[in-house]
């Protein structure tokens, strides 16, 4: 027979047996698995500040939230991060984008795993390229236009960019996610 505690969990209101594992807080007994922030329901580890309000638990950023938003202050948005990629994350889909321009949701998981980021981010960067790719055929459709119906007086100088691969930029079939300097001298 298992003995239990006069104690009932603060959260749950089950009674606490003598086997299982608790925390406290004030004068307050929790379940270890009951011991949760109120507002995201995550459990909260040993050491990791919270605070008790109205007999509530609530991790560290959401009683700031609370305080905050009691004292009529706005919320602040926090600016997200720029998501930065490594070389081998773009080879990885620079090379599918090549293959795919639109993969399904399958292909953009298999994508993520292998670049090892989320399947957000990569749907989100083959949208970017897709967007890319088009905005840049759009605008050398409209070069090519332009120089057709338009003659070339001799003043008129043409400068193609070579990429660092040394290929021109018009013989690149995707789109890049790095900004890349080209550099030129002209000879007059």
């Amino acid at each position: 027979m298992i003995r239990q505690f006069g104690a009932k969990c603060s959260s749950c209101q089950r009674s606490i047996h003598s086997t299982d594992w608790v925390r406290r807080a004030r004068n307050f007994v929790y379940h270890l698995a009951c011991f949760a922030c109120d507002q995201c329901k995550r459990q909260l580890s040993t050491g990791e500040e919270f605070a008790l309000q109205d007999c509530r638990l609530l991790c560290k950023q959401h009683y700031i939230e609370l305080i905050e938003g009691e004292c009529g202050q706005q919320k602040t948005k926090t600016k997200r991060i720029r998501t930065t990629f490594a070389d081998e994350q773009l080879a990885v889909l620079q090379t599918h984008f090549q293959i795919d321009s639109n993969p399904d949701g399958a292909d953009l998981e298999r994508i993520a795993t292998i670049t090892g980021l989320s399947k957000r981010v990569t749907q989100v960067w083959f949208q970017n390229s897709r967007a890319r790719q088009k905005k840049y055929q759009g605008s050398k459709k409209n070069r090519t236009n332009h120089s057709s119906n338009s003659g070339r007086s001799s003043t008129d100088l043409c400068i193609t960019p070579k990429s660092p691969s040394g290929d021109s930029v018009d013989e690149m079939i995707f789109p890049t996610s790095v900004l890349t300097r080209f550099s030129f001298t002209l000879a007059w």
